[in-house]
């Protein structure tokens, strides 16, 4: 009894050993061979064998192991879970001619591994107890190798992603801390992706703008110039766990210094060509107005049609200057006109450009109207940049107004903004046309509009124009009912008297 007692404890030591072992470093190399040795020793076994099937294939043995590994592999593949005495593959292969033992390593209803020993004499109750608990401990030595290969290979693959983008990105956990840098942040940041690992964001990015992006508290910020006189767009996104909450969050930073370089060398040359081509449309008009006045001498009808198609395309060209112009000073994001505020009565704006705008010949029939409210108040703006963007609302409106028809120009109060509206009659713009219609260059393409001239900036300069001074612009219309544009121009900041004092 007391020998029964001690072997008893023999093996409960070498259990918990084993447990320990695992706890300790769960890598197969590490305690993998402990329980085989154990397993060897206790059922005096001549060898034992671990054997890990798939694409990262280990086998681990103990003492003398004569068969080969293919055949381990063929048997246990075709055996349920437990312990099987001289197994035989389905075509009646067996491992050798001696005793053996076989039992398969399942993980999630798959086989994955196999344990086997060489046996030299008959098992007891006791060694099935004990192999039974060593063929548990491997398998949870084969699921931690399995998880550990996905972690790596999941690490690997987040490693290669974030070191082949261009652009600079932080990958931060809940706490915003930095877990991974790539090889452009690192350059930006000036340190290493290891110096940065567990450090908050606050002390890698040193930037209070950027710090607020990385904190989700300022999601306005469009650009960040970093110290190396480069230019980024910031974005943050969560990373969400299985059940969606947030455990992490991914800091990206898109450069777009070459796009602003390349953006302000089109603007100086779009500015130089502009202001170039005024010396000479300035002298054809001088000189076609002589031809005309008769100063030169008496033309015959013949050569007065050609004077005045001379005028009427300089006329255009000077106008398509202006455009060009206005839309690159203008643009919100990339111009460079600075505001000349002072005090601005609508109204009178209005007034002034319905009462000089030129109605083309052929639409005499026109009527334009003006409808002013009396509770509009003045305003601190830009009056040049608000006349140049009604003009082009009134202008849009005559043009695409068939003749007959009617345009009303209205400036009203709306609770704390100005809303300047120019509305017709005229044939409508479908819904798929008014999603772009603000932007550069855009113009319907339809048949009733082939011989209308224009360049595609003038609903451009408007939304510019109201998104300078806080507002925007906008478009309600629906085909065969006609068009209504809007501007509103909000009733604070800047925009009020003596914000400014």
């Amino acid at each position: 009894m007391q020998v029964d007692a001690k072997h008893s404890q023999n093996r409960q030591t070498m259990l918990q050993d084993i447990l320990h072992s695992i706890a300790e470093n769960p890598k197969p190399q590490h305690c993998v061979p402990m329980m085989l040795q154990a397993a060897q020793a206790v059922t005096d076994a001549t060898g034992a064998c671990y054997l890990l099937f798939g694409e990262f294939q280990t086998c681990i043995m103990a003492g003398d192991n004569p068969y080969h590994s293919d055949a381990l592999e063929k048997i246990a593949k075709a055996l349920p879970k437990g312990l099987h005495f001289n197994p035989t593959a389905p075509d009646g292969d067996s491992l050798s001619l001696s005793d053996y033992l076989i039992a398969p390593i399942y993980l999630s209803g798959a086989i994955t591994g196999a344990f086997s020993l060489m046996l030299n004499r008959p098992l007891t109750e006791d060694d099935h107890v004990l192999l039974t608990a060593i063929v548990d401990g491997l398998s949870i030595v084969t699921l931690n190798a399995e998880v550990r290969d996905d972690q790596e290979r999941a690490y690997q693959l987040t490693s290669s992603l974030l070191n082949s983008i261009p652009d600079p990105l932080l990958v931060l956990d809940e706490d915003k801390c930095v877990l991974l840098m790539n090889p452009a942040a690192e350059k930006v940041f000036d340190m290493a992706s290891v110096e940065a690992r567990g450090k908050l964001v606050t002390d890698v990015v040193r930037s209070n703008a950027l710090m607020e992006i990385a904190q989700t508290k300022n999601k306005n910020l469009n650009e960040w110039v970093s110290e190396s006189d480069k230019t980024f767009v910031p974005r943050t996104e969560p990373v969400h766990d299985s059940e969606g909450h947030i455990e992490g969050w991914v800091l990206a930073l898109r450069d777009i210094t070459h796009f602003k370089k390349l953006n302000r060398n089109q603007n100086e040359f779009t500015r130089i060509v502009s202001h170039d081509l005024r010396s000479p449309l300035t002298s054809i008009q001088g000189f076609a107005d002589m031809l005309g006045t008769g100063m030169v001498g008496e033309l015959n009808e013949k050569q007065k049609h050609f004077v005045e198609k001379i005028l009427s395309g300089v006329t255009q060209m000077t106008s398509l200057v202006d455009n060009i112009q206005d839309a690159g000073r203008y643009d919100p994001e990339t111009g460079f006109y600075e505001m000349s505020r002072s005090h601005c009565d609508l109204g009178e704006i209005v007034k002034k450009i319905v009462d000089n705008h030129l109605v083309p010949a052929e639409k005499q029939e026109l009527k334009v109207s003006v409808n002013l409210a009396a509770d509009v108040p003045i305003l601190n703006a830009d009056g040049n940049m608000l006349e140049r963007a009604i003009t082009n609302l009134v202008d849009n409106a005559i043009k695409y107004t068939p003749n007959g028809g009617t345009i009303e120009v209205g400036v009203k109060r709306e609770g704390e903004t100005i809303l300047i509206s120019v509305a017709d009659n005229g044939l409508g713009i479908s819904p798929e046309n008014q999603k772009h219609l603000f932007d550069r260059h855009v113009r319907i393409a339809r048949q009733e509009h082939k011989k209308i001239k224009g360049s595609g900036l003038g609903l451009f300069i408007v939304r510019s124009v109201a998104q300078r001074h806080g507002g925007d612009a906008w478009v309600v219309s629906a085909e065969g009912s006609g068009t209504t544009f809007y501007m509103s121009i909000p009733l604070d900041g800047d925009n009020l008297i003596g914000s400014q004092q």
